[in-house]
């Protein structure tokens, strides 16, 4: 367990790794951390994050910390000085990341009682989805990191699928 501030520490996680953890009881509406990191262009952001999927890719691992600041500059949080790297994504979060003035804060979404995870919606595009399975557990987890407004699309994408394999098992063999 390594203090964080006030508002959080840092503990094993049961959804991936390590998580960020509420050390008291969090009011809805606070500023719990900020996000820091490396200000990096849109060019090197891009070149970054193609070669974490590479790496991702040959070892199975790699985890991207890079944030979109403003339509200039990226925000890569990749430092062990950065500990609002390690909060987890979830399907039912309970915090969200804030954009004031290039500067990022993590807020809280609701009441977060002492010792509950924090956590927020990554946000991933459905392009990619199978590369980004999710462990949340929450009731309502998409089984994918997929921002909120795609999990429908996401839905009927994993329906059409299975419904596809299902019917290929059914066919028999002449």
């Amino acid at each position: 367990m390594r203090k964080v501030n006030q508002h959080c520490e840092v503990r094993e996680s049961p959804i991936h790794g390590k998580g960020l953890f509420a050390r008291r009881a969090i009011r809805a509406g606070t500023r719990i951390v900020e996000y820091v990191g490396e200000l990096i262009s849109k060019e090197e952001s891009t070149q970054r994050g193609l070669a974490l999927m590479e790496q991702a890719q040959r070892t199975g691992g790699a985890s991207v910390y890079i944030f979109e600041l403003n339509d200039n500059h990226d925000l890569d949080g990749n430092f062990e000085w950065n500990p609002a790297r390690l909060c987890n994504h979830s399907c039912d979060p309970n915090c969200e990341v804030v954009n004031e003035d290039d500067r990022l804060f993590m807020y809280a979404l609701r009441d977060i009682s002492k010792s509950e995870e924090l956590s927020f919606d990554y946000g991933y595009d459905i392009a990619h989805f199978l590369d980004h399975p999710c462990r949340c557990g929450s009731a309502s987890c998409a089984g994918y990191i997929v921002r909120a407004d795609q999990r429908s699309k996401l839905k009927r994408r994993l329906q059409r699928r299975s419904n596809g394999k299902s019917l290929i098992a059914r066919k028999k063999p002449r």
